[in-house]
């Protein structure tokens, strides 16, 4: 569970780079890099379910659905796997699709080209918020869960 940990961490580092327009030193495409984020961070409950040095951690469903951003997450990752929302909505809303607005600056030399995605939007039960500062409210959450329950 722990790597898995550290691979949101990672994919959550990777999101303050792609705002900023610096992401494509490392490779890749933006908007796939956002959805990985929101895939990666609603599946680790399935790691903290079935890890066997974390028994106790049972409640985990429980805490999703308290959570206003660990359900959004969830539907925004089923939304991703199945085009739509497959089943009941945790976030009791029809989420809508990412809205993004990107900007690419070409620079005269091969390879010279820095995308940055000025706005990544979804509508969700809360109305129209950042990708961005949803993603950063999951981590935080994630760190809560971790927090109140001693790992």
């Amino acid at each position: 569970m722990e790597y898995q940990r550290a691979r949101l961490q990672y994919q959550f580092n990777k999101l303050r780079p792609i705002r900023e327009g610096v992401y494509p030193q490392y490779g890749g495409n933006t908007e796939f890099e956002l959805f990985a984020f929101f895939e990666i961070c609603y599946h680790l409950k399935d790691w903290v379910k079935h890890s066997p040095e974390y028994p106790s951690l049972s409640n985990i469903e429980h805490f999703i659905d308290n959570s206003p951003a660990l359900r959004i997450c969830a539907d925004i990752c089923n939304r991703l796997k199945h085009c739509k929302l497959t089943k009941k909505c945790r976030s009791n809303s029809e989420l809508g699709v990412f809205q993004l607005t990107s900007t690419t600056t070409i620079f005269p030399y091969p390879g010279g080209a820095l995308e940055s995605l000025d706005e990544a939007k979804i509508v969700t039960e809360r109305g129209e918020e950042c990708c961005f500062s949803l993603a950063a409210e999951c981590m935080a959450e994630w760190n809560r869960y971790f927090q109140e329950n001693g790992v």
